[in-house]
């Protein structure tokens, strides 16, 4: 069976049907396209696909031979997904177009990065609320919601799609939008990793040439004084101003690192910063004018590192909660921490227009654990104490490293898992695109869940 797969007939049959490339290990391309960013793999083969013909060639043969999927766009995905073993890659990255159509609207294919998207319109004045790092895929981003840099102005990225084309686990291309398939519609917006392989979206973008953007630096030895007074001022700043906190981790070699305090001002610039000035003595302040394409950093990390992610979200800011972050610090020196403001143009969105539903949240707390397994020693202990205590009311889909049931549950309240569950039953009743972080397609499922994690994370790995 296994030599048939790739070297087989079968295989010969899928090159030829699809525009695209197939690779299996031992070809040129291989070891790269089958590793993500934190996780390694060894899919028995990747289709690097050019169109949706190509995606829908690759489900009938991973359907043929009952192979496992994972999607790759990006590779950022926190828990690996976008990788597997023994399966089939499904890489959209081919997929990169990016397409001016009337009325300000963008077609982007997910397999295009942010940044290519971003320094593209950027020749036109254009940008899309998006993410904040220039690798990250479309694809990958979309999936859970995208939370960027004009967020409080201009919403979630999913908040400005107005249609997308997608391929379900049927073989059937569709194009939806809230008039044609708006059940689909909804659910692509928030879960769309689990109900197909979205090949492109359309996109609204806003008139937004330039920003002003950089940070403001405070003493460590402020951290809970100038985190409280920010919390305080973001929970009613101007949505014109989207800001976070960062904590780095004080196992760098200077462990006295400043507390900084990240802006993106869309209007007046001195007006929405002047509090943010006095919260502290004020180390130094960079906020300059930027095309928006700029914002947008990239990262890499040593190959041997496997950091931790959890997330969590918070509907109001306790300074308990600013406490007990800034105690675990000397614990776990390979901790960085995140808080994101929200509010604004994200929580003007009604909780049930999209399968992503937290509307409610003001702040997001994300932390990753840096370093490798050897690094990290018994921090992980700790550093899932920590977030025990923190007691969040909700997490995002896109920053989980080791996803649980209790992390689904976060991430999909009843009403909408509910909801989901009944729509993956319509679109894809034999589970085809399955992952811990995905609703399954029976509402009254629930033995059966554990069982599908243990799949899917062995899928991963």
């Amino acid at each position: 069976m296994a030599e048939s797969v790739v070297t087989g007939r079968g295989i010969d049959v899928l090159r030829a049907a699809v525009l695209g490339e197939v690779l299996v290990d031992g070809d040129p391309g291989y070891p790269e396209a089958a590793r993500v960013m934190m996780s390694e793999g060894s899919p028995r083969l990747v289709v690097r696909c050019a169109g949706a013909k190509d995606v829908v060639e690759a489900l009938r043969y991973a359907e043929a031979h009952d192979l496992p999927i994972a999607v790759r766009s990006g590779g950022h995905q926190a828990a690996g997904f976008g990788t597997n073993d023994g399966g089939v890659m499904i890489d959209v990255r081919p997929m990169d177009q990016v397409r001016l159509l009337p009325d300000d609207v963008v077609r982007v294919g997910t397999g295009a990065t942010w940044g290519r998207v971003a320094e593209r319109l950027g020749k036109t004045g254009l940008a899309i609320s998006s993410g904040d790092t220039a690798s990250v895929g479309v694809g990958g981003l979309m999936a859970g919601g995208g939370i960027g840099w004009m967020v409080r102005k201009h919403g979630l990225a999913i908040d400005n799609v107005v249609g997308a084309e997608v391929v379900t686990a049927d073989g059937a291309v569709r194009r939806v939008d809230a008039v044609t398939e708006p059940e689909l519609f909804w659910g692509l917006r928030g879960a769309a990793g689990g109900l197909g392989v979205v090949t492109s979206y359309d996109i609204r973008a806003v008139r937004q040439p330039t920003v002003h953007f950089g940070t403001l630096l405070y003493p460590c030895t402020q951290a809970e004084q100038v985190l409280a007074g920010w919390a305080e001022y973001m929970a009613d700043a101007p949505e014109e101003l989207t800001s976070s906190l960062q904590l780095a981790p004080t196992m760098m070699a200077d462990r006295q690192v400043p507390v900084a305090v990240m802006v993106c001002v869309t209007g007046d610039v001195d007006a929405a910063l002047e509090p943010l000035r006095h919260l502290g003595s004020l180390l130094t302040e960079k906020v300059v004018e930027v095309p928006y394409a700029e914002v947008f950093s990239d990262m890499s990390m040593p190959s041997e590192w496997r950091p931790r992610i959890r997330n969590g979200f918070f509907n109001t800011w306790s300074p308990d909660v600013g406490r007990r972050l800034l105690e675990a610090r000397p614990e776990i020196p390979g901790l960085a921490i995140e808080i994101r403001a929200l509010g604004g143009a994200y929580g003007a969105m009604p909780a049930d227009a999209t399968a992503f539903a937290h509307r409610d949240a003001r702040f997001m707390v994300n932390s990753v654990l840096m370093g490798s397994p050897e690094q990290q020693g018994t921090q992980p202990k700790a550093f899932d104490a920590m977030w025990r205590s923190l007691r969040p009311d909700g997490a995002y889909l896109n920053f989980l490293s080791d996803p649980t049931d209790a992390d689904l549950d976060a991430c999909y309240p009843e009403a909408h898992r509910k909801r989901l569950a009944a729509l993956k039953q319509s679109v894809d009743p034999g589970h085809v695109f399955r992952s811990a972080l995905t609703v399954p397609p029976r509402p009254e499922w629930t033995g059966g869940r554990r069982h599908l994690m243990r799949w899917a994370m062995r899928s991963r790995r």
